[in-house]
């Protein structure tokens, strides 16, 4: 019976991932706290919904807050729910966004692990697609606006065999890149 209600809550919560959270009522808001306010209480970035829709069906936020994991940590966690307790396997696009999100904001990893990356929104998703081709030095010395960082991302896809990003990431490394490593 308990792993039908485990199973039941898993199957839940990857269906919440693909739904829009439910809209509460003037009344409801007075009686009790909205999801929206409860996900608000959660660092903003890609992958907030994706983490809070599917670890909340089963956990309080403080479950998962208060861990500091490597990234390799919160993939092997995830794969144990979905093994061991029954959750529904992400779709890859969710996993990732999920994993990027909870290694950003709830990770073990030092200051010095970082390479000289200054902390904010985008710095996880430049730390490993930079550093899994080149030195981050390369990356922290170009001094390019936006413009010029899209350019840069359009010929590594197009000439170097870096896989087509999605929007959301893109966006955010954009936005890092530009706001650290800008003219």
């Amino acid at each position: 019976m308990r792993s039908a209600a485990f199973l039941i809550a898993a199957l839940l919560g990857g269906a919440l991932l693909l739904a829009p959270p439910p809209q509460a009522s003037a009344t409801d808001a007075e009686a009790a706290v909205t999801p929206e306010s409860e996900i608000n209480d959660l660092p903003p970035g890609p992958g907030r919904d994706a983490v809070y829709y599917t670890c909340r069906a089963c956990h309080s936020d403080k479950q998962f807050t208060q861990q500091r994991l490597s990234r390799d940590e919160w993939d092997e966690l995830l794969t144990a729910m979905v093994r061991e307790n029954g959750m529904a396997e992400p779709e890859p696009w969710a996993r990732t966004l999920m994993l990027n999100y909870l290694s950003t904001h709830f990770s073990d990893l030092p200051e010095d692990e970082w390479q000289g990356l200054p902390p904010g929104h985008g710095r996880e998703e430049v730390f490993y697609l930079c550093a899994a081709c080149h030195s981050l030095a390369i990356v922290k010395q170009q001094g390019l606006d936006q413009d010029g960082w899209a350019e840069t991302l359009d010929w590594m896809v197009e000439e170097q065999g870096m896989p087509e990003l999605e929007t959301e990431e893109r966006t955010a490394i954009l936005e890092y890149l530009s706001t650290h490593y800008g003219p």
